[in-house]
């Protein structure tokens, strides 16, 4: 018997003030949450706690200031900048439900993996802060500007596909038809192997075959590959 696929997303379109209002809230408090994280020391207190060995204060922390440095004002702006683009998404783009639960387990997602980025900036051996207090110097190193450069390409590749699949439908001429267009199609290159192999990728095709039907396959004809081009 084959084993019946999960979706993670609610596909119900229909509005949800309490998990909308729950979602923007702690989304919007994971960022002032890594702020005091770092600034007040409690990811360098609990790195210790282990047994680990933090960077230094004065690398964290302006002496002048008791404020970030800029290594780490960086690291929070990223925090941001994520929980902004949720935000956009969820209140000016998506249709579909946010109940309380999902939109709980989703922010607590995000929190947990952004403070698990948050504690390894400040371990020792994984830190890449650097010497210099100069927001120049700080980007003319090739390993934080090459993952700044990741995060901005990521982050932006799918907003704007979303902004664009979100256009897409509000044109009446397009009501009922499943959009393909080009960024949309290269952000499906862009997770995880595994999970869109074996789950995402299943129960995403199953849901626009039942959907849209021979418009959805004329699409699959044109996108040919599901996440690395040419390969697979």
């Amino acid at each position: 018997m084959a084993k019946e696929l999960h979706d993670n997303v609610s596909r119900v379109k229909a509005s949800s003030p309490l998990g909308s209002a729950i979602f923007v809230g702690l989304r919007a408090a994971d960022v002032f949450w890594q702020y005091s994280f770092l600034q007040r020391g409690w990811a360098s207190k609990l790195i210790e706690r282990f047994g680990g060995n933090s960077v230094g204060l004065d690398r964290i922390l302006d002496p002048s200031t008791s404020q970030l440095q800029p290594y780490y004002l960086l690291v929070c702006l990223m925090a941001l900048g994520s929980s902004l683009k949720q935000i956009v998404a969820l209140v000016y783009i998506s249709e579909q439900e946010m109940p309380a639960a999902s939109a709980f387990v989703i922010a607590a997602f995000n929190t947990i993996f952004n403070s698990l980025n948050t504690i390894l900036s400040l371990w020792s051996p994984t830190s890449g802060v650097h010497t210099s207090r100069s927001w120049f110097d700080i980007l003319r190193s090739s390993s934080v500007a090459i993952g700044a450069g990741f995060y901005l390409i990521g982050i932006l590749m799918e907003l704007i596909s979303e902004l664009q699949r979100r256009a897409f439908k509000k044109n009446p001429a397009n009501k009922g038809k499943p959009y393909g267009g080009f960024s949309w199609g290269i952000l499906t290159f862009s997770f995880f192997f595994y999970d869109f192999s074996f789950r995402g990728f299943p129960v995403l095709d199953q849901y626009l075959t039942e959907r849209y039907g021979e418009a959805y396959e004329e699409i699959k004809t044109r996108v040919k590959y599901s996440l690395f081009p040419g390969i697979y």
